[in-house]
């Protein structure tokens, strides 16, 4: 039997276990399930229900975005909203956030969340004995040092830090480590994590290791009044979720096109055929496809060579191509879908092999070839270093792939050992925290990319600055000099799908990429 025929063979085996799953339930389990259930198919169970626990991967943030909530959320374009705080203020220091809670927010035990409550959480998640892992975040090692926690009455919070840090409520929205507000009967007797006892729309009914996690609507939550977008404004629980552990990616394609479950997460590789019974939801992402050059490497280390390689693409074409016109070129390190993307970050390389001719003899390059490491565990990844080796070679560049497990281009990426790479950085919700990553001194930081003491004072410049239009003109000025001095190049923002059942009605996608089901109702 060839593989394909095993994996369509193997993934009628799990819609068929699936189906079984569901009518071997306890009977009060397949009650819920007569009212409207929403099921949604992960790719993995989740270790644990901690909301930032150090065991955590993406089904658990997926599914306890549905349960517990923040102080602020991140809007669609990850602009910082209101959610459990309906405002706050910044001292003229910068070094106190006062935050005014929300009135009627109760717990999905029923009693009233106070600030009492957000300090609790808080002192709890950073305790030695927690298994919180973004206890970096407030500790001032990778973020934040939060020095005191204080409730002056029972709707005033505040949170004051050692010095000024603008990311602080953008870290606090973090949906991968959120900073939660929960009740203290999520731990147990001994203090242990229990199990999350949150404010948001939906409850933690039932919970089986690697088969299911089933959400119910939490009947006294009152929700915002703003306009949903992202996690924030308006969010309402209308029907039962089901988030279904269906690890092939076949078998998820396969499951919903039997009905069995509602949506799942895509890629271009596994979307299926056009048809009325589901549609086909385009999510605008921050994962930045890239291609790094080694700026140490005796090749690369001449501008005129790095941006002889830069004019030798076609960067519009090879997004466009390789997206089904689904994304566009972004030669910027700001993602086209953040608040902070304007006309300026739109500026980039355009081909033109004639001058690529003139850098090219500038560099003094005699036709030595460059190694461009690239893995076929990410498809898309190799399609780009296909495409950029063919480009390179038609503008007398020549590029040799090196196909590595993924696992080594990681060791590489991390310790520096590479001339060309084809490479993706995973979402950032702040441009700031991307121009973070690839700023640095490679003789301290390897997998730093981009050696400018110029930009680097730029971003410590803003460290403290909260003003969106002052950090958005630093942004512009950073991706001025990127654009000068050619450290690495950008494609695009890879995009996202979710292949959603008909039956589903209000389902929208975000830059996030994380399922939303509050605000959706099934037919």
């Amino acid at each position: 039997m060839n593989s394909h025929a095993t994996r369509a063979k193997n993934a009628l085996l799990l819609s068929a276990a699936l189906a079984a799953a569901v009518a071997a339930l306890p009977a009060a389990v397949r009650a819920q399930a007569a009212a409207p259930e929403i099921r949604y198919a992960e790719g993995s169970g989740t270790p644990t229900t901690l909301p930032g626990g150090r065991s955590r991967n993406t089904s658990t943030d997926n599914v306890l975005a549905h349960v517990v909530e923040s102080l602020v959320a991140l809007r669609a374009d990850m602009s910082v909203a209101p959610m459990l705080a309906d405002s706050w203020t910044l001292s003229d220091d910068k070094r106190a956030y006062t935050f005014k809670l929300r009135q009627g927010v109760t717990f999905h035990d029923g009693t009233p969340m106070t600030s009492a409550d957000v300090k609790w959480t808080y002192d709890y998640l950073n305790g030695a004995q927690s298994e919180y892992s973004c206890k970096n975040l407030y500790d001032g090692s990778k973020g934040a040092k939060v020095v005191a926690v204080e409730t002056p009455d029972p709707a005033t919070v505040v949170f004051r830090l050692e010095q000024p840090y603008a990311l602080f409520l953008d870290q606090m929205a973090s949906v991968q480590c959120p900073m939660p507000v929960l009740s203290a009967k999520s731990v147990d007797a001994d203090g242990k994590w229990a199990r999350p006892i949150g404010t948001g729309p939906y409850v933690l009914a039932e919970w089986k290791k690697e088969q299911y996690l089933l959400l119910t609507p939490y009947a006294a939550y009152k929700p915002r009044e703003e306009a949903p977008s992202g996690m924030a404004g308006k969010k309402v629980a209308r029907a039962n979720v089901r988030f279904v552990v269906i690890p092939d990616a076949a078998a998820q394609k396969a499951a919903l096109m039997a009905g069995q479950v509602d949506a799942y997460n895509a890629d271009e590789d596994n979307l299926p055929a056009k048809d009325p019974r589901w549609n086909i939801v385009t999510e605008q992402g921050l994962d930045t496809v890239n291609l790094l050059m080694q700026t140490r490497a005796p090749l690369l280390s001449d501008v005129n060579m790095r941006r002889a390689i830069a004019l030798a693409l076609d960067f519009p074409g090879i997004a466009k191509a390789l997206n089904n016109g689904q994304a566009a070129y972004n030669p910027s390190l700001v993602p086209a879908a953040s608040v902070y993307y304007s006309e300026a970050d739109r500026a980039g390389y355009e081909k033109n092999l004639k001058e690529v001719k003139r850098l090219l003899d500038a560099a003094g390059y005699r036709g030595e070839p460059l190694k461009l490491q690239a893995n076929k565990r990410y498809p898309y990844l190799y399609r780009v270093a296909v495409v950029t080796q063919q480009l390179l070679g038609k503008a007398g560049i020549k590029a040799e792939l090196d196909m590595l497990e993924w696992g080594t281009q990681v060791t590489n990426f991390r310790e520096g050992k590479f001339q060309l790479m084809a490479f993706a950085y995973s979402a950032r919700t702040e441009p700031a925290l991307m121009f973070r990553d690839v700023i640095g001194d490679k003789s301290k930081t390897p997998m730093a990319q981009w050696e400018s003491p110029e930009a680097a004072a730029i971003l410590e410049g803003i460290e403290a600055e909260s003003d969106p239009a002052v950090r958005k003109q630093a942004f512009d000025k950073l991706h001025a000099l990127m654009l000068r001095d050619t450290p690495l190049l950008m494609y695009y923002n890879k995009p996202g799908y979710v292949v959603v059942s008909s039956k589903l009605q209000g389902f929208t996608g975000w830059p996030l990429r994380k399922p939303r089901f509050f605000n959706v109702t099934k037919n």
